[in-house]
């Protein structure tokens, strides 16, 4: 970068060393070549030299511009660490987050029948005026929950709500398909319902349970996206757009979904075995979570305290395949790489990998290759929970983020429970018991239908100062 910024090609790699003087009996360089210098660290290293004269007096050899660098990065990734300060969750596998994580502990599959449904004696439990709408109960039940942790007793203008899922705004639709075909309902009437159900009905039904009127917007983005909408949180905050976000990812098992999968013979009867040499296919469940995201400065002007840092995000598209992902998993190689990078960490500073692993044959060869392209040899642990709660589709990101923050706080990995013998094939370091730790820093994995990829890094209290 500096033999580009001052033209010093001429001179031989060996004598930029971190001892090398920018200066006399060094690189030779006048002050405003140093001017140039600077110039580019900020560009190419997205950092800010705040005062460019103190910069070339500070700036006497190349190692003391690295440790600048490193100083800055740090400062810049602290600052714009995005604190989670409460999580809320309904699934097959409980009816809240310590249910959850009690039965998660123990090993307790939440699949029947191949599927992962919610106990409807949970409907039960939230207000009666959402009751009706099976996807509204889910998001209010878990939100009200991460809420109350988190000490929100309101949303304001300022705050902004993003809703993440696929078919969960679409119980009318459903009902209609499902009339069509059975002969009730006509085709023209069937063809009305379709297109006069309004996208966003969900994400208004909950502004209007929270009389919210600041920012929303809802994300669809196949499998991946409770994951995306996580990220698209943490950019919100960074920029300054909202001071605080509720991301809520909801699923409901319904006949479009289930006999969309079963067409595409993905569904397994028993409970999942993510990247076992004799796994199935995927388990389709329902459920939501919810988590409160502030900024730092917010978090520490607050009265809660953190339960993790969303470090890190990427997201990317594959667009190999309506339903399979690149066969090497470059899209969400990519996706990993990048919420690495805004994390300033490399695969030997993490401790584990929750991996999307539905159980499905190409998802997890292909999630495979990507983690060991990412990992190499420093591959830390590497599990799927979703023999647990199965593939909750659009929640499944933010499900799985609530049990990664969960683990992170008792200093364990979660296994993979029905991982008995690793696909050959997939060479990485599964944990097929529970771990101890310390756990500061876990990757957090999903990929989606039509390539949608997304990938947060999610860290410790203590591992962000």
């Amino acid at each position: 970068m500096i033999r580009n910024s001052v033209n010093l090609h001429h001179l031989d790699e060996s004598r930029f060393t971190p001892a090398t003087s920018l200066r006399e009996g060094g690189l030779e360089l006048d002050s405003v070549d140093i001017l140039e210098v600077i110039v580019a660290i900020e560009h190419h290293f997205n950092v800010k030299v705040d005062d460019a004269e103190m910069g070339k007096k500070h700036f006497r050899t190349l190692g003391s511009i690295a440790e600048f660098v490193q100083v800055q990065k740090k400062m810049t990734q602290h600052a714009r660490a995005v604190g989670i300060t409460g999580i809320g969750a309904v699934s097959c596998l409980g009816a809240d987050v310590e249910a959850m994580w009690t039965n998660a502990r123990s090993g307790i599959s939440g699949i029947h029948d191949g599927l992962g449904r919610v106990a409807d004696s949970v409907l039960e439990l939230t207000p009666a005026s959402v009751r009706a709408n099976r996807a509204l109960a889910f998001c209010i039940r878990s939100a009200e929950e991460a809420m109350a942790q988190s000490g929100w007793t309101s949303m304001g203008p300022e705050d902004g709500l993003i809703l993440a899922t696929t078919t969960g705004q679409f119980l009318e639709w459903d009902w209609a398909f499902t009339e069509c075909v059975n002969g009730r309902l006509p085709r023209p009437d069937f063809r009305r319902e379709f297109l006069h159900q309004p996208l966003g009905e969900l994400s208004r039904a909950i502004s209007a349970h929270f009389a919210h009127a600041g920012p929303s917007t809802v994300v669809t983005s196949a499998c991946s996206a409770a994951t995306q909408a996580l990220a698209v949180a943490g950019m919100w905050l960074r920029a300054s757009r909202v001071r605080r976000v509720l991301v809520i990812g909801v699923e409901v098992l319904c006949d479009l979904t289930c006999e969309g999968f079963r067409s595409l013979q993905l569904l397994s009867l028993e409970p999942a075995r993510p990247f076992d040499q004799e796994r199935k296919g995927i388990n389709l469940s329902e459920g939501a979570a919810s988590l409160c995201l502030e900024a730092k400065a917010d978090v520490a002007a607050g009265a809660s305290a953190p339960l993790a840092w969303l470090a890190g995000f990427g997201i990317t598209t594959d667009g190999y395949h309506m339903t399979s992902p690149h066969p090497d998993g470059e899209g969400s190689y990519q996706a990993m790489r990048q919420a690495m990078a805004k994390a300033d960490l490399r695969a030997g500073d993490l401790s584990w990998v929750h991996a999307h692993g539905t159980g499905s044959v190409h998802n997890d060869l292909a999630e495979g290759a990507a983690i060991a392209r990412l990992c190499g040899d420093a591959c830390p642990w590497v599990s799927s929970t979703k023999w647990l709660h199965g593939h909750a589709l659009g929640a499944s990101g933010a499900l799985e983020a609530v049990l990664v923050i969960k683990a992170m706080r008792e200093n364990i990995v979660l296994p993979s429970y029905g991982l008995r013998k690793a696909d050959e094939a997939i060479a990485l370091r599964f944990a097929t018991r529970e771990q101890p730790g310390p756990i500061l820093h876990v990757l957090k994995n999903t990929l989606g239908f039509g390539g949608a990829n997304a990938a947060i890094v999610l860290s410790a209290p203590e591992a962000v100062q």
